[in-house]
């Protein structure tokens, strides 16, 4: 018998808002089908439970992620270009559907470790793209996973903060402030790896 599209949605969504409300740990598979008001056996039909739940709602994100930055950086030439269009990218995805990126932010620490390193990872592709702008002598040349995290951190944070209420609307009011941090920190002078 096929699986139904919409229980399995409606079941993947009332897990996001009871793992982001409550955490992963704390939330049993009980809740999880009282929010949708079905049998907790009935997520066991798509789920093998809800560790497994949570992380495949995850690494659909992370993948998903690193794909559309990636395919934003590979539009353009110049690391300016990309660094604007990855910030772009990644305020879209968040804007999207805020509760699923506010999952994957806050999950990432518990979650990543489940998943082997080939996975399409956007940590990976920022470090590329720097890596390759300075080769190309756009950036200087420096430690470029320091680099990546001091670039990821411009927008890294600003999730966070919205997270947690300090930040108000969607994350792409604010993309010319992001691409202007993250450009003053890529083109810093980074100490050699």
């Amino acid at each position: 018998m096929p699986r139904s599209p919409t229980t399995k949605t409606d079941i993947e969504r009332a897990a996001l808002e009871l793992f982001v409300a409550q955490g992963i740990m704390e939330t049993r598979t009980r809740q999880i089908a009282d929010a949708v008001n079905i049998s907790e056996g009935t997520i066991y039909r798509h789920f093998e439970g809800k560790d497994e739940l949570a992380r495949d709602l995850f690494k659909r994100q992370h993948v998903s992620l690193a794909e559309a930055i990636e395919a934003a950086a590979n539009e353009h030439e110049h690391i300016d270009d990309q660094a604007r269009a990855i910030v772009i990218a990644y305020c879209a995805m968040a804007d999207k559907d805020w509760l699923l990126f506010r999952y994957h932010q806050l999950s990432q620490h518990a979650l990543l470790r489940y998943f082997t390193p080939d996975l399409p990872n956007p940590v990976t592709v920022v470090i590329n793209v720097i890596k390759a702008a300075m080769e190309r002598n756009e950036l200087p040349k420096g430690d470029h996973d320091l680099l990546a995290a001091m670039a990821l951190g411009v927008v890294l944070q600003a999730v966070t903060f919205k997270s947690f209420g300090r930040l108000d609307g969607p994350l792409s009011q604010h993309v010319e402030a992001f691409t202007a941090a993250l450009l003053a920190v890529l083109h810093s002078t980074m100490p050699e790896k």
